[in-house]
């Protein structure tokens, strides 16, 4: 298996891997989200990867930044969405997909990864509901156990709730 960056001829391929998937309800939104963060441009840019084998995309995962809405000096992103074909789930993609992700910020610099999803699987990788509690989301969700974080730079501090922004694909009131 190859993980590598995402290139727009990608699209395709990744909105099929998203539809497998993720529930009927919620197919459309997602795929809706992965095809506008594959034409949002962004300072930083969004980092999507995806996972293959024998050419076929297999995974997908996508890590956006976020703005602070304070003077800290600590950079972030969010990980949505994270999406493994059914066939190959549970063989280690989505982990392979998110330890390269934390990898690649982590050289970049990045302070802090948010995520909002399922806290027992993304707990194995270091998200924890404590650095979560210090991010606070744009919009209200709908599962608040779910919101977590990590952080990347451990020598960065954080000592109370910090408000942010979103890139304009993730500011949705709907995916959160």
């Amino acid at each position: 298996m190859d993980i590598r960056l995402f290139q727009n001829a990608d699209l395709i391929s990744v909105q099929k891997v998203l539809e497998t998937s993720f529930s009927d309800e919620e197919n459309e939104e997602i795929s809706q989200f992965a095809f506008d963060l594959s034409t949002e441009t962004s300072s930083p840019k969004i980092l999507s990867l995806v996972a293959e084998v024998d050419n076929q995309i297999i995974g997908y995962v996508s890590y956006s930044p976020i703005f602070l809405k304070s003077d800290a000096s600590i950079s972030g992103y969010i990980l949505a969405p994270l999406a493994v074909s059914t066939e190959h789930q549970k063989q280690g993609v989505g982990r392979k997909l998110i330890n390269y992700g934390i990898d690649t910020l982590t050289k970049a610099g990045v302070g802090v990864l948010l995520v909002y999803g399922d806290p027992d699987y993304y707990g194995q990788f270091g998200f924890n509901e404590e650095i979560g509690r210090l991010f606070v989301p744009p919009y209200p969700l709908e599962y608040p156990f779910g919101w977590t974080g990590m952080m990347l730079d451990r020598n960065a501090t954080i000592d109370m709730p910090i408000n942010f922004e979103c890139v304009a694909a993730l500011s949705k009131p709907e995916l959160w």
